[in-house]
């Protein structure tokens, strides 16, 4: 039996050689042949998505078997212990199904009901990995860059789909947003959270998340400085990361 304290460092280092091997399998059906479908959801998947998910299963029962599972796309496994992995085997399956290199392995680790250490890796984009326990940030394949912009027609506003937020209860709070001048692009999932990480944009909105598309990246938004505005009650499903200097301003915009 595996000791039960899991810290950051041991969390970093399994995580980075796990995703590591679910990388190689990513790139190498990248444009490759698979299988696709859509769920009963009416969400993509494909054999990849069931191909990563199943080696992140076995590798992390094989170090902790006493821990459970929370996958995207297989039924939970229960341990006995408090700890939890939260998997998604391909945040962002379209654009992998499309041959669009902005898709992420992301594996965060749960303790009770609290989400401890997150980690992302984005296979086709220079292999990136970033892990984070909310205050330690690590990053592997990139630099962090200090983003110094004061005008909003400066800033980068990015959300995963615009047409969601044009057809929700936030349309005209999203409006207001756009008013002030930003470029707006659809460089969404795990790489928009990515580019904000890395200092390389501003805002991120995203809605209707399931549990799995964000715990294991708030950690490392939180540990690289950013805000998370909640903008439902339930906490997780419609978010609002920005730059700390932006908080108060976009709180003001979206909680009218």
């Amino acid at each position: 039996m595996h000791k039960e304290k899991i810290s950051f460092l041991e969390f970093k280092d399994f995580t980075q050689a796990l995703t590591s091997k679910a990388s190689e399998i990513a790139n190498e059906s990248f444009n490759g042949m698979f299988k696709f479908w859509n769920k009963e959801d009416g969400t993509l998947v494909t054999s990849v998505d069931l191909q990563i998910e199943r080696l992140l299963r076995e590798e992390i029962l094989k170090q902790y078997p006493d821990h459970s599972i929370h996958g995207e796309e297989e039924e939970n496994y229960i341990g006995i212990s408090q700890y939890c992995w939260i998997l998604d085997p391909l945040d962002g399956t379209m654009n992998f199904s499309s041959g669009i290199p902005f898709y992420g392995v992301l594996v965060g680790l749960c303790y009770g009901e609290k989400i401890i250490y997150g980690s992302y890796r984005l296979p086709s984009y220079n292999n990136i990995f970033c892990a984070g326990d909310g205050s330690i940030l690590s990053n592997t394949g990139f630099s962090l860059k200090e983003r110094s912009v004061s005008d909003w027609k400066s800033r980068i506003v990015l959300t995963t789909d615009e047409s969601r937020i044009q057809n929700s209860r936030f349309s005209n709070h999203w409006k207001e947003l756009k008013d002030l001048g930003p470029y707006v692009r659809t460089w969404g999932d795990c790489f928009g959270y990515h580019l904000l990480i890395s200092g390389n944009a501003d805002v991120m909105i995203d809605l209707s998340l399931k549990m799995c598309d964000i715990l294991p990246i708030l950690p490392v938004i939180e540990s690289a400085g950013l805000k998370v505005v909640k903008l439902s009650p339930d906490g997780i499903s419609d978010i609002l990361v920005c730059r700390a200097e932006l908080e108060k301003e976009l709180n003001s915009i979206f909680r009218e």
